[in-house]
């Protein structure tokens, strides 16, 4: 009997929680109606006066806050499609690099072949491919922390004495 009555309570309370929470969904919906309740209203009356200033205040301000944010998205669309202009630029010229660096090895491994059948050393040393360049930050909105989010390009990148950033990568390809 015990256990029943804890099960009920138990039920009782999610079913109240559900309750008030579909209640307060009714009354963000109502929102816009002045005459929510159903019941009559005096129209010239101040009251009413009141409530219609503040729907009146309130559509205002939604709409700027609507015309607010579709400036911030179309800044926003902006950005982004600069920044792939950049970002394609920046894939180009690794592209590039990295071309030339297996240009060279393979030039490299042919003159070691060579030298390796002719019983000499080989003169050059391995192309090496260096430091690639760094993506720049994508545009978004200011984090918690102060900085720009989205900016991390997933990269072994760390932060040099200078502030500059580094590729962690490996020399050679």
């Amino acid at each position: 009997m015990q256990s029943t009555v804890v099960l009920q309570s138990m039920y009782c309370n999610r079913l109240s929680g559900q309750l008030a929470a579909q209640e307060e969904r009714q009354k963000k919906q109502k929102m816009g109606k002045l005459n929510a309740d159903g019941l009559p209203k005096l129209l010239t009356g101040d009251a009413f006066q009141a409530c219609v200033d503040e729907h009146e205040a309130a559509a205002k301000r939604d709409k700027a806050e609507q015309e607010n944010w579709q400036k911030q998205k179309e800044v926003q669309s902006e950005l982004m499609a600069a920044w792939k202009e950049m970002d394609n630029a920046w894939k180009q010229r690794n592209k590039e690099r990295r071309e030339a660096y297996h240009d060279e090895l393979h030039l490299w491994q042919a003159e070691r072949a060579l030298a390796k059948q002719e019983g000499r050393h080989s003169s050059q040393k391995k192309p090496k491919l260096g430091k690639l360049e760094v993506a720049a930050p994508k545009p978004g909105g200011e984090s918690v922390d102060g900085g720009v989010a989205g900016g991390h390009s997933g990269g072994n990148e760390e932060e040099s004495d200078d502030g500059t950033q580094t590729d962690g990568g490996s020399d050679d390809d």
